[in-house]
């Protein structure tokens, strides 16, 4: 028996402990729940998905090391960039960037909901082809004809984490598993989340192509949870593993070298979602709040542009002050209307003095 999972003769029938994930359902589906009652109470939900289609693209290439410009990707999401064999959809995608967006966008496309081999190879070709035909985009993953071999260290202590099966494996590695994709769907003996995380998992191990292979395996799983869950585009996982990076790849290596048993990585993956939710439902909690603003009484109503900034704030780490000169630019407003409406801000109680006087003054959220 080889030192590695799909070494081993029951290989790929993965078992966990079925009562320990079990008793981690009835938490994400409440909060899964949740969620939806968020979205149903919002008019609209556009900008809250731009936001996090751009998070998740952006943390999975980063995970790989790769950093993407995400005002770039964001504009490109918004502008409706798409994996298409129409040449008029793709002109222009040439940037990283816009391969990125319209990578994300298809996985996250309800017109296109089976995974293929042809779906896989024109994400895997966003990853890396900086332009590409549609010719190529109708084409189907080419598999690897390498070994691959996942090391760290120099020559006096390197190490191997993980090797993948043997390139003359892959193509009917990936037929079965494509297969089990394809029926696993509407199958009762597998929970949805539990069907991600062994979908996430098996594909990684499978280690299918030359490169991506980690981002492919994040889509896929993305994928696998928005198959049953249409809001699962507002709570992407990527940035909570980008977050837990180091971790992400241990709970990995460990699952690839410790036979079929999985519960380890399961426990991980189940944790990991449940963050990401927690993290959809205070962004979505408030963006409820910030639509009453603008509907209170009249003495306690907020303008759309007030409102704007409170979302701006409130949602982006890097914009935690403002000063009213920012607020003019955002908001295309002279400098002294832009003074009227953060003074009228302070004393509503949404925002305080932070620091500064009279043209330096700059505001925060209250509370924050």
């Amino acid at each position: 028996m080889g030192k590695w999972n799909w070494q081993h003769g029951d290989w790929p029938n993965f078992t966990w402990d079925k009562q320990q994930i079990q008793a981690r359902l009835p938490s994400v589906y409440h909060k899964q729940g949740y969620v939806a009652g968020l979205v149903n109470s919002l008019s609209g939900s556009r900008a809250l998905t731009t936001k996090a289609l751009t998070e998740n693209i952006v943390a999975s290439f980063a995970i790989e090391g790769e950093f993407l410009d995400a005002n770039v990707v964001s504009d490109e999401i918004e502008r409706g960039v798409r994996l298409s064999a129409s040449r008029e959809m793709i002109e222009g995608v040439g940037l990283l960037e816009e391969n990125a967006a319209a990578l994300i966008s298809n996985v996250f496309d309800k017109q296109s909901e089976d995974l293929t081999p042809h779906r896989l190879g024109a994400w895997q070709r966003c990853m890396f082809e900086r332009t590409y035909s549609p010719a190529q985009i109708g084409q189907p993953a080419t598999w690897r004809t390498e070994d691959v071999n996942v090391v760290s260290g120099g020559s006096d202590d390197r190490r191997i984490h993980f090797e993948a099966p043997s390139p003359s494996r892959v193509a009917i590695e990936m037929e079965t598993f494509l297969n089990w994709f394809a029926s696993s769907r509407e199958a009762r003996e597998i929970d949805p989340i539990s069907r991600a995380a062994l979908a996430h998992l098996w594909f990684v191990t499978v280690h299918p192509f030359e490169d991506g292979n980690g981002r492919s395996a994040r889509a896929v799983a993305d994928l696998a949870m928005f198959q049953t869950d249409e809001n699962a585009v507002l709570y992407p996982m990527a940035p909570c593993i980008l977050a837990d990076r180091e971790n992400y790849y241990r709970v990995l290596e460990r699952a690839q070298s410790s036979g079929l048993d999985i519960t380890e990585w399961m426990i991980w993956f189940f944790k990991t979602l449940e963050n990401a939710l927690d993290g959809a439902i205070t962004r979505l909690s408030w963006s409820v709040e910030a639509n009453s603003l603008v509907t209170m009484q009249p003495e306690n109503r907020l303008l759309t542009q007030q409102v704007r900034i409170l979302v701006l704030m409130h949602d982006d780490a890097e914009q935690n002050v403002i000063s009213a000169s920012q607020y003019a630019a955002i908001n295309s407003v002279s400098k002294a209307t832009a003074t009227r409406h953060l003074t009228d801000l302070v004393d509503k109680g949404h925002l305080c003095v932070c620091e500064g006087r009279g043209r330096s003054t700059k505001y925060r959220l209250s509370g924050k």
